[in-house]
């Protein structure tokens, strides 16, 4: 990457004798939306409080724009934080929210102009004399949104900012984020414990455990092609064979016998909707994951049931060498 906005040169944090962050280096560039993801306890959003400046390193450097922000406090970088609980002033109203930032800032401007495009921006036009107690969930996520991007930071870092969400908003939000990032081209940081949402929303994904970083790639790479047992198993790829993995959508079930296939039992079957989940004990005692596509067509592998044999087959393409 010729542009980069934020370097992580094997930066290091303790808490005591635990290592939260253990010899990390990233390079993000400018204008990318990057996301950190990993199980709780991995070290993600310790790493995004270390490029905010609420955390310092141990060792190591943050290179912010071109700048070591060694010591240089969190309100002085050229950094911004949405949270997951928005963080809103309830006494306030959605424009002295998002315009509550700007007070600190020295330069002259035109507040209500700013804050009446940042609201335009995230979609809130006519909300600004709303108290927080009268927006929705998605409302007060956009709020928070704008609140940070008024400042006009070179990155903007989000902490798991969905995470409050049901369901149903969340996907919303999801395709909203990514327009609005889109739009302001600014480099988004994204911290997430949900592998759809880090797949749906970033360019690349930084996957964590340990307080390391065990892969990093574009979502199709680390979706298709993990590198270690760990990414794979996080990302859903389930099905271990000695030296390479498959993932279940690339698996098919077979109600007869078939030319090479791996014979075993049904063990369970879980319709989730737009796919159902099988699992099948094989011969030699493996439990393989099957998903397949529901398309509404009745046939002999859809009336299979638990305890009836089945046959397993996938493509040899479909086969992903672990490290």
């Amino acid at each position: 990457m010729n542009d980069v906005i934020l370097r992580l040169d094997a930066v290091e944090k303790h808490f005591g004798a635990t290592p939260a962050v253990h010899g990390v280096t990233l390079e993000i560039a400018r204008g990318e939306f990057f996301a950190l993801l990993g199980p709780s306890g991995c070290g993600k959003t310790t790493l995004l409080r270390l490029v905010a400046g609420f955390e310092q390193p141990d060792a190591g450097r943050v290179v912010l724009d071109g700048t070591d922000v060694a010591g240089v406090p969190a309100n002085e970088r050229p950094v911004n934080t949405v949270f997951q609980h928005y963080a809103l002033f309830p006494h306030l109203t959605v424009a002295d929210n998002v315009a509550f930032g700007l007070r600190y800032k020295s330069e002259i401007r035109n507040q209500k102009s700013d804050i009446d495009e940042m609201l335009r921006l995230v979609r809130l036009e006519g909300l600004g004399d709303r108290k927080p107690d009268q927006l929705s969930g998605g409302q007060k996520q956009r709020v928070a949104l704008a609140r940070a991007l008024i400042l006009h930071p070179k990155v903007l870092l989000l902490d798991e900012p969905l995470a409050a969400l049901d369901v149903k908003l969340r996907k919303e939000m999801q395709v909203e984020l990514k327009a609005l990032q889109r739009r302001v081209g600014i480099t988004f940081i994204f911290v997430t414990h949900d592998q759809e949402e880090a797949l749906t929303l970033a360019d690349r994904v930084a996957v964590m455990n340990l307080g390391k970083v065990e892969q990093v790639g574009t979502t199709e790479a680390i979706f298709e092609r993990p590198w270690t047992k760990f990414v794979a198993d996080f990302m859903g790829a389930v099905n271990f064979f000695d030296g390479f993995v498959v993932r279940p959508e690339k698996m098919r079930l077979h109600a007869a016998a078939t030319a090479g296939a791996v014979e075993g039992k049904v063990e369970s079957k879980v319709y989730q909707g737009e796919t159902t989940r099988w699992l099948v004990r094989a011969a030699d005692g493996k439990l393989l994951t099957v998903v397949e596509q529901n398309d509404g067509v009745p046939d002999a592998v859809s009336r299979l049931k638990p305890g009836d044999r089945v046959w397993v087959t996938w493509e040899r393409r479909h086969e992903v060498p672990m490290k």
